[in-house]
């Protein structure tokens, strides 16, 4: 088949589906669409929303009896056993998001909890080596008696340096079982609903968060999928046109990113900066195409030079994007003091070990992007030009506002001398 050919059948193809999508997006806004989680919460709270939540019903007991957390050993085929007498539940113990822990059967179970965020590994002992010690070390849990599931989203594994920085512990990287909400989770809550049948609040409760799920990972109404699949099985050019999409997702992830970020530099160049330090198509690649220690090492980085003694720096690492002036740099000392003056008067400034300032770029937050995820929704739109020119034009109208700012403080401090 000859390429305009393919791109005719792929075109008939997303107008078809786009029918299907358009419909089911009437459907959802004809639902309820209140819910508690998110009614109280950020609903990419790991800490307050989802560990807080999933504690509260593994620490649930009704007589001498722990449903919930029996049906969710039973849900990941675990071996835990325990006493009800001397089980220990606990959260954010030794920053563990949630610890089940039995002295007298001398078992434990670790279960680290991550929504967005990347490992929290330190130079010398990656993030599940440091747990996995303390259980052993300080809690005096046998190796061979601990269980570690790692929860996620997307049931991605964790990173090389999160189990194996140290190397102390070589059973532990093969120990790991990844879990995901949409799968595990999901079928858990699902089967504890014969508890609740006659619990309303209960009942109710566990529904909106199943529902917050599936919000949270697209998992959209199997009649939806059904439909879909459906639609890609009626021809061969719609199976060719799919799979098409299919095989090429990896390939417009790159170019999307690369196209933003190589955008974001001519951008930042015709405005009069210039650009120090660029990301490479090696940095794309590693966050594309590379390992799972390479994606999560790998951060996106411009510098540019200012008509000022500072150089900005604009970085993104694994869902945070944001841009400001750096410590490694030696500044002159009414400097380092306008920028400690507008962190104090300005709430949209931070500073940090590692930073004199930086900020977020003033975009919503549901156009906020993840070079490293192309499944997020403002992330696959930055193929939409004009998007993407927006999203360009209001980093660099935040970066010359900055400036502004540093330059009013700075005669400010003058004027008052």
């Amino acid at each position: 088949m000859m390429i305009n050919e393919k791109i005719v059948h792929l075109r008939n193809f997303l107008e078809k589906l786009d029918v299907i999508r358009k419909r089911y997006e009437d459907i959802e806004a004809r639902k309820d669409q209140f819910n508690i989680f998110t009614a109280m919460l950020d609903a990419s709270d790991e800490v307050n929303l989802h560990s807080q939540f999933i504690f509260s019903l593994l620490n649930f007991k009704t007589g001498n009896e722990y449903r919930y957390l029996n049906a969710f050993l039973k849900c990941v085929d675990s071996s835990f056993e325990y006493n009800l007498n001397s089980l220990e539940i606990h959260k954010e113990l030794h920053d563990i998001d949630i610890l089940l822990m039995d002295k007298s059967t001398k078992r434990a179970v670790i279960i680290e909890n991550k929504i967005y965020a990347s490992d929290s590994n330190h130079e010398n002992e990656g993030q599940l080596e440091k747990y996995y010690r303390i259980v052993i070390e300080e809690e005096k849990i046998p190796e061979d008696n601990i269980e570690v599931y790692y929860l996620s989203l997307d049931g991605h594994e964790p990173s090389t340096d999160s189990v194996s920085t140290k190397n102390k512990y070589p059973k532990l990287g093969e120990k790991v079982q990844c879990i995901s909400y949409p799968n595990e989770i999901v079928r858990w809550l699902q089967g504890c609903m014969p508890f609740v049948y006659d619990k309303p609040f209960q009942r109710e409760t566990i529904i909106q968060y199943i529902k917050l799920i599936d919000d949270m990972t697209n998992n959209v109404d199997i009649e939806e999928r059904v439909e879909i699949k459906k639609l890609i099985g009626e021809s061969k050019s719609n199976l060719e046109s799919a799979k098409l999409l299919i095989d090429n997702v990896k390939h417009l992830h790159w170019h999307t990113i690369a196209d933003f970020w190589d955008g974001l530099v001519m951008a930042l160049e015709k405005n009069g900066y210039e650009v120090l330090q660029n990301p490479t198509e090696e940095d794309f690649s590693d966050i594309v195409h590379g390992s799972s220690r390479k994606r999560n090492n790998a951060s996106l980085s411009i510098v540019i030079k200012t008509s000022s003694p500072f150089n900005i720096l604009i970085e993104e690492y694994p869902d945070e994007l944001y841009f400001g002036v750096t410590k490694e740099q030696k500044l002159p000392k009414q400097y380092v003091k306008t920028f400690a003056t507008l962190v104090a008067n300005n709430e949209e400034y931070e500073d940090d070990e590692n930073w004199y300032i930086w900020k977020y770029p003033s975009i919503p937050e549901d156009e906020y992007i993840d070079s490293w995820d192309i499944n997020n929704d403002a992330t696959f739109r930055l193929i939409d030009d004009s998007f993407r020119l927006r999203i360009t034009a209001v980093i660099i109208d935040d970066i010359t506002k900055f400036i502004k700012d540093v330059e009013g403080c700075l005669k400010a401090a003058e004027e008052n001398r």
